[in-house]
């Protein structure tokens, strides 16, 4: 499992910015100069609300930081601050929009009022059922689509790598939770405006708590159930909480991803932007296929561990698309953004495209 490379990388990332801060030399120009302005030596503040035992940190900080300054002869530096030490996890946004960090890696439900669409649009349930199909989507969206306006330049910042985190289940300590008709009465942690009114359709109580709070109030029975990923559920240590889960539901989702600061990006060189925008891409994508390959091995592990992980049969499956045919047509016509069904369905047929 990846988590025992954990501490090593750390160790490699602090000895890659060390060696970039001792180059002096920078990155050659066209013309092989050394002095040119544009190759004077770049370091980029990161900032991230995850610890560095979670998968986000070999998936996506340590290889994008590594890659660029790799790609730019060392030109290009990091100081990485995980852990929320630059900020809360909600206002990360905001730090990198106002300059306080250059970059940092954003969860979209957390500032709905700064991403309209994308706070919202994978929540909606059913719309993808792995990782790698949703992040191409998303990250289409993100690049070239109405979205790129609305959810980033607009607030003077730009998506860098884009990633759609696996689908949701349910994981409870007391009742199990096979069909929609179960969710009545529970107390569910949630996150953003679809989850909520989902859970809400189904006569249950939405519980709305960042990453950095949930498991305190799990453990004291403040919600019952926990609309989690199973890769997530082993980042954060449910599984010594956790006694059923379910395999197949896909109750929604959630947009993440890593963004920098507009006016730093374009403070860049040219050739460093298209390093960046290349090394987003490539970060992008390996992290989507390892997240889907990640999620069948921690399912196992769960079951290992103790916790029943239901799979859902044909018959219990097509009662959750019932509910998510609903629920996606409630959800569209509560939105007044014009384009915001065009949107959905632009999503939807990327996702078939990534089947």
């Amino acid at each position: 499992m990846m988590k025992n490379m954990f501490k090593p990388l750390v160790l490699s990332a602090v000895l890659l910015t060390a060696a970039g801060c001792g180059n002096s030399d920078g990155m050659k120009n066209e013309t092989g100069s050394a002095d040119d302005a544009s190759a004077k030596p770049i370091t980029l503040k990161l900032a991230a609300s995850q610890p560095v035992t979670h998968t986000l940190h070999d998936g996506v900080f340590v290889p994008f930081m590594e890659k660029v300054t790799e790609l730019t002869d060392g030109q290009v530096e990091f100081d990485f601050y995980p852990s929320e030490q630059l900020g809360k996890a909600g206002d990360l946004y905001d730090l990198t929009s106002n300059g306080v960090t250059d970059m940092s890696f954003i969860v979209s439900t957390y500032t709905p009022s700064l991403m309209p669409i994308t706070g919202s649009l994978l929540g909606i349930p059913g719309l993808y059922d792995n990782s790698y199909e949703g992040t191409k989507a998303l990250h289409m969206l993100n690049k070239d689509s109405a979205v790129l306006e609305s959810d980033f330049l607009n607030n003077g910042v730009r998506p860098l790598v884009s990633s759609a985190l696996l689908p949701n289940e349910f994981w409870t300590k007391g009742k199990e939770i096979v069909l929609p008709k179960d969710i009545k009465g529970i107390k569910a942690r949630v996150t953003g405006d679809a989850l909520n009114k989902s859970i809400s359709a189904l006569e249950g109580t939405p519980i709305n708590l960042t990453a950095s709070e949930f498991y305190e109030a799990f453990d004291r029975g403040v919600y019952d159930s926990l609309v989690l990923n199973a890769t997530s559920m082993n980042d954060y240590g449910f599984s010594e909480l956790a006694k059923y889960g379910t395999d197949g539901i896909s109750f929604g989702g959630l947009a993440t991803g890593l963004i920098i600061n507009e006016n730093v990006y374009q403070k860049l060189p040219e050739d460093i932007k298209e390093i960046f925008l290349q090394v987003g891409d490539e970060v992008t994508e390996d992290y989507a296929k390892f997240l889907d390959e990640e999620n069948d091995a921690v399912k196992e592990e769960l079951r290992a561990a103790g916790i029943t992980v239901r799979e859902l049969t044909s018959e219990e499956a097509e009662q959750w698309k019932q509910f998510y045919s609903e629920m996606e047509a409630a959800l569209i016509s509560e939105h007044t953004e014009a384009n915001y069904s065009e949107i959905v369905n632009k999503f939807k047929e990327e996702v078939k495209k990534h089947k």
